[in-house]
C-alpha cells in the first residue's frame, strides 16, 4: 500500500527500510517477531514544507520504490516489495509442507504430529555416533547389575529422569535466549568454546577411569566421569544428562520439524515437545528395565567386563580428540594447546588422587584435587582468543555464503545450492563425506552451471541464524536449492543422498 514519506532534501538518495512484523492466529497463537531490511533507491522529489500549528504540512503520499538488493533477506526477486505480508508469504513458500505445519500450530492434530516426530527423532538419536559412547557405558553398567528386575527398573527410571530434565532445561534455555534476541538455535551450547573444552575434559576423564588410572566413584562428584559411572540414582541421572549434552551435535531425521514447532509454539507446548524428544532418547533403556524378556538377554556378569570396560575407553579418547578439533576450528591452535595443558593437569591430579586415597595425611588428597581443578584455568583463558575465520572455499562453483552473494547469483538466473553447516555438527560432516565432497556432486554443479554457497555456523553468526529462521530451521544442517530463473527455494532433507541431490538439481533446472 502507499506509504507517506516526509522529505528534507530534494536530491535522489539511497536508504534502508527496516520492517518488523508479526503474524498471529485467530486463537491467539503468535509467531516470533521478524525483521527484514531492504535497500531503497529514492528518486529526486520535492522537500516537504515545514509545518506550523496553524498550517499542518500535507503528507506526500507515494508508493515506495521497488527494492533493489536485500541486506539480510535470503532471496531477491524482481517482484520483491516492502510489504510485510509479501515477505511473510515468501517465507512460507520456501518451507516444505511439514515445516509450514510445524510453524503454524492449528490444534491438536499438529501437536500430535510434532510429538510423534519428536519421539521418533529422539529414538533415532540412540544410533548417532556422538551418543553411542555414553550409551555403551550405561549398557555396561546394566549388565554389571545382573538380571535384578527391580534394580533395572529403578536405574532405567533415574536415567530417563536425567534425560527428560536435561532436554527440557536445554530447550527452555534456548527458547529464553532466543526470546531475548540472541542468535541461537539447536546445539547453541557447542558454539561456546569453553563448553566444547569442558566436554573434552569429561570424555577424557571417563576414558582415564575406564583405563584404570583412578578408581571410580570416590568423592569425585565434581568431575563428570565419577557421576556417570557410579552406581545408584545419582550416577544414572547424571548419565542421562550427559547423553543429552553430547547428543546436541547430532540432528536425527524428523527432529527438524519437531524443533521448529517447539521454537514457535507456546512455552508449555514447546517444553512438552522437548520432553518427548528426551523420552525417545531414553526409550531403549526404559524397555530393558520394564520388559523382563529384554533384560534376560543381557550377558551374564563376568571377567570379560573388565576387558570391555578398558576397550570402551578408546571411543572416549576419540570423542575428546574430536572436541579438541572443533575447539581448534573455533579459536585456533592456541586454544588446542591450552586445552591440552588442562588435560595433562587433569590427568596428573586424578592419578595423584588415586595414589593418595589411602595415605594417612589428607593434605596429599587435597593437593591432588586442587591440581585437577586447576585444569579449568586454561579453559577460562579461551575467551581471550579471537574467533577463527572460516577458510573460503577454493573449488570452482563453490563460495562462502552471504545474503548479497546469494541475491547477485539469483539475479543472474543461476541455480544456487546453499549449505548451512558447522564443524560440531556430526550429521553435516556425514553428508559432506558421503555426498557434498564427492566428484559426483561437483559434476552435478558443473553440469547445471550451479553455485554452492556454504555458511559456517561453528561460531555464533546472526546472518546465518536469520537465514535458518527464514526457512523454518532451528539448527544445522540446512540445505536449500534455489531454482534457475527465480522462484522460492526448496528445503532439502536433513540426510542427503546422491540420487536425491540429482533429482533436486533436475527440478531446479526446469
Amino acid at each position: 500500500m502507499p506509504v507517506p514519506r516526509k522529505r528534507d532534501r530534494a536530491d535522489a538518495v539511497t536508504a534502508t527500510l527496516r520492517v518488523t512484523f508479526q503474524g498471529c492466529q485467530t486463537d491467539g497463537i503468535c509467531y516470533p517477531p521478524m525483521t527484514r531490511r531492504v535497500k531503497l533507491a529514492i528518486p529526486s522529489g520535492t522537500v516537504t514544507p515545514v509545518s506550523t500549528p496553524d498550517t499542518p504540512a500535507p503528507a506526500t503520499v507515494a508508493p515506495l520504490p521497488t527494492a533493489t538488493t536485500p541486506v539480510d533477506a535470503a532471496v531477491a526477486t524482481p517482484d520483491t516489495t516492502t510489504s510485510a505480508a509479501s515477505i511473510a508469504t515468501d517465507v512460507e513458500r520456501t518451507r516444505p509442507p511439514e515445516e509450514v505445519l510445524a510453524r503454524n500450530p492449528r490444534g491438536t492434530s499438529s501437536l500430535l504430529v510434532a510429538l510423534a516426530l519428536a519421539l521418533t527423532g529422539g529414538l533415532i538419536l540412540n544410533l548417532m555416533p556422538c551418543v553411542l559412547p555414553i550409551l555403551s557405558l550405561k549398557a555396561l553398567s546394566l549388565a554389571e547389575s545382573g538380571r535384578e528386575g527391580g534394580d533395572a527398573r529403578r536405574r532405567a527410571l533415574w536415567y530417563t529422569a536425567g534425560v527428560l530434565v536435561s532436554f527440557v532445561a536445554v530447550g527452555a534455555l534456548a527458547i529464553a535466549l532466543r526470546a531475548a534476541g540472541q542468535a541461537l538455535g539447536w546445539g547453541f551450547q557447542l558454539q561456546q568454546p569453553w563448553v566444547v573444552g569442558l566436554l573434552a575434559y569429561v570424555m577424557f576423564a571417563v576414558g582415564l577411569s575406564l583405563s584404570g588410572v583412578f578408581a571410580i566413584g570416590h568423592r569425585l562428584a565434581g568431575t563428570g566421569h565419577g557421576l556417570a559411572s557410579r552406581r545408584g540414582p545419582v550416577g544414572d541421572f547424571f548419565t542421562g544428562g550427559l547423553a543429552v549434552v553430547v547428543a546436541s551435535p547430532c540432528t536425527a531425521p524428523f527432529m527438524g520439524v519437531a524443533l521448529a514447532y517447539a521454537f514457535t509454539a507456546p512455552t508449555p507446548l514447546a517444553l512438552l515437545v522437548f520432553a518427548v524428544l528426551g523420552l525417545g532418547l531414553a526409550l531403549p533403556f526404559l524397555l530393558i528395565g520394564f520388559v523382563p524378556g529384554l533384560a534376560s538377554r543381557l550377558p551374564r556378569p563376568g571377567a570379560w567386563m573388565d576387558t570391555l570396560k578398558q576397550v570402551l575407553a578408546f571411543p572416549m579418547y576419540l570423542t575428546a580428540v574430536w572436541l579438541l578439533w572443533v575447539l581448534g576450528k573455533q579459536r585456533g591452535i592456541d586454544a588446542v594447546g591450552l586445552a591440552l595443558v588442562g588435560l595433562v593437569l587433569l590427568a596428573l591430579g586424578l592419578w595423584w588422587f588415586q595414589r593418595a586415597r589411602f595415605a594417612p595425611a589428607p593434605l596429599q588428597r587435597a593437593l591432588a584435587l586442587a591440581l585437577a581443578v586447576s585444569a579449568l584455568v586454561p579453559l577460562a583463558m579461551l575467551h581471550r582468543l579471537p574467533a577463527e575465520t572460516a577458510a573460503a572455499p577454493t573449488t570452482e562453483g563453490h563460495a562462502a555464503y552471504s545474503a548479497d552473494r546469494l541475491a547477485a547469483l539469483r539475479a543472474e538466473g543461476r541455480i544456487v545450492f546453499v549449505d548451512m553447516t558447522a564443524d560440531w555438527c556430526v550429521t553435516c560432516k556425514a553428508n559432506e563425506k558421503a555426498v557434498l565432497n564427492t566428484p559426483a556432486f561437483r559434476e552435478l554443479l558443473a553440469t547445471h552451471d550451479a553455485v554452492m554457497l556454504t555458511g559456517d555456523w561453528t561460531n555464533v553468526d546472526p546472518a546465518i541464524t536469520a537465514f535458518l529462521e527464514k526457512h523454518g530451521a532451528v539448527g544445522v544442517p540446512l540445505y536449500v536449492m534455489y531454482p534457475r530463473g527465480g522462484g522460492a527455494g526448496e528445503v532439502l532433507p536433513t540426510v542427503l543422498t546422491q540420487d536425491g541431490m540429482r533429482r533436486a538439481f533436475e527440478r531446479a533446472a526446469r
